[in-house]
């Protein structure tokens, strides 16, 4: 731990010199120097089945007479811990609104591990959570209320009939004023309105910090862990431990912990081309780590889309057959504009002419022409090919530019064996089977397909030729 957390030699010198001069007004004291005792030491409930072996009770007055607490039995599962319960009686029925007062006595050394007078405020807290039936009124040190102290916890509102308050309602408080060595004195002031008067004390379960705690800070980031003692810290907040010395005196720190995030952001961004954002120009995914203020590591990542200005295109097959018809697409666009006026995108052509169209993208508009003759209208097929790469009669396919309803293109070798099929018209061989190119041969041929409602089969040999 830091240095301002360990004990100074100072503060033991200064210590052992109080126990010489001041042992003798601290007389009273039957210890001189200890800790004091655990707030478990406080809790109800203890000692028998029938009276509780520490607490005292009076009635109506705090003065008394006072007598053995009960514990009570009976009472609903509904009351929190309620085989720890206190009252007058077993049952604690009473009449009327009524004060009752709870008295516990014990004993503070004169001074603690660490030299500090019980006199001194904050040498001693007392952490405790509270429940009753109705509620707490007042909590008495020595005579000296400590309300003031407990900022507005208690009294209630209307406290012999708090609006909204049931007996598992908890409160919690922390009493480190008004304490003293030798003889103390702690009393516990109920209001209860008719039928049942109770309470039970434990000791908190998350007390809070002793006032005069040392302070600490830390700072990690998103995703890291702090060890404080015996916590292993992942998010911002402060937080409360007590270290034990070897000495007896232990050190009270409340850590600040701040996490500062660690940004993962995600940019999604679509530029036209010829433009460039964040120094980027080609389509891609880019990946920046930087450092914050804090010193923790992010990462921008850009997933960049590089559009092109709109380029319609018609394909080559632009002919039609007299009672056919074909689809002219020219691509991929956000808006077209046909030369009729119609705004699909495709059009449908039944006759040969000129046609045009007017395409927008995010990048601007283009236009386009084409003219669609009249195709040869019959259904042919190549009896030779030469797959060369000479974009001349590379592939073996339906020559004729017609729609069909179905279509099944298939090629053997003369063993037999299939080395093609096609059901799509503009899907021709290219003289391989499984990527390796054939030898010059003859290859058979079949041809099934359904246009106009008619199915038609046919079939043939094709040369393949290097």
């Amino acid at each position: 731990m830091p240095g301002n957390f360990l004990l100074h030699k100072q503060c033991r010198i200064l210590f052992l010199s109080c126990i010489i001069i001041c042992s003798r007004s601290f007389s009273q004291c039957s210890v001189q120097i200890g800790p004091p005792p655990p707030a478990s030491n406080f809790n109800t409930g203890n000692g028998g089945r029938t009276n509780d072996a520490y607490w005292q009770i009076a009635k109506d007055s705090i003065t008394g007479p006072y007598n053995p607490a009960v514990v009570m039995s009976g009472l609903p599962d509904s009351y929190h811990n309620n085989s720890r319960w206190i009252s007058f009686s077993t049952t604690g029925e009473h009449s009327g609104n009524r004060y009752f007062f709870y008295k516990r006595d014990f004993e503070l050394p004169c001074f603690d591990q660490c030299g500090r007078s019980y006199n001194d405020a904050n040498t001693f807290c007392l952490n405790l959570d509270l429940y009753a039936d109705n509620s707490i009124f007042e909590i008495y040190v020595n005579g000296i209320p400590q309300s003031p102290n407990l900022g507005g916890v208690i009294p209630l509102s209307n406290p012999f009939n708090p609006v909204n308050h049931t007996e598992n309602d908890k409160t919690s408080v922390s009493l480190c004023k008004d304490w003293k060595s030798g003889s103390n004195t702690l009393i516990i002031v109920l209001a209860s309105s008719a039928t049942v008067a109770g309470i039970e004390v434990e000791a908190s379960l998350n007390p809070p910090p002793p006032p005069d705690a040392d302070t600490a800070a830390a700072n990690i980031c998103s995703g890291e862990t702090y060890n404080f003692g015996n916590l292993q810290l992942t998010k911002s907040g402060y937080y409360f431990q007590t270290f034990s010395r070897s000495s007896g005196c232990d050190s009270n720190v409340v850590l600040n912990l701040t996490v500062y995030p660690v940004k993962d952001t995600v940019i999604n961004q679509t530029i036209c081309d010829g433009q460039s954002f964040e120094g980027h120009s080609a389509s891609g995914i880019y990946t920046t780590t930087y450092t914050s203020s804090a010193g923790c590591d992010s990462t921008s990542t850009l997933n960049l889309t590089v559009t092109q200005k709109p380029q319609p295109y018609f394909g080559n097959n632009n002919a039609v057959c007299e009672g056919d018809s074909l689809i002219l697409s020219p691509g991929v666009f956000a808006s077209y504009m046909w030369q009729d006026g119609s705004i699909n995108d495709h059009y449908i052509v039944k006759k040969p002419g000129l046609y045009s169209v007017t395409v927008t993208n995010a990048c601007g508009t283009a236009d386009a022409q084409v003219i669609v003759t009249k195709g040869v209208c019959g259904v042919y097929f190549p009896t030779a090919f030469t797959p060369n790469g000479d974009g001349k009669n590379d592939y073996f396919k339906i020559l004729t530019n017609l729609s069909f309803e179905k279509y099944d293109l298939a090629v053997y070798n003369r063993y037999g064996q299939k080395v093609f099929e096609s059901t799509n018209p503009s899907v021709g061989w290219d003289g391989t089977y499984k990527g390796a190119m054939l030898a010059e041969t003859t290859f058979v041929w079949y041809c099934t397909f359904k246009r106009q409602d008619k199915e038609v089969s046919m079939k043939g040999t094709v040369i393949l030729i290097r």
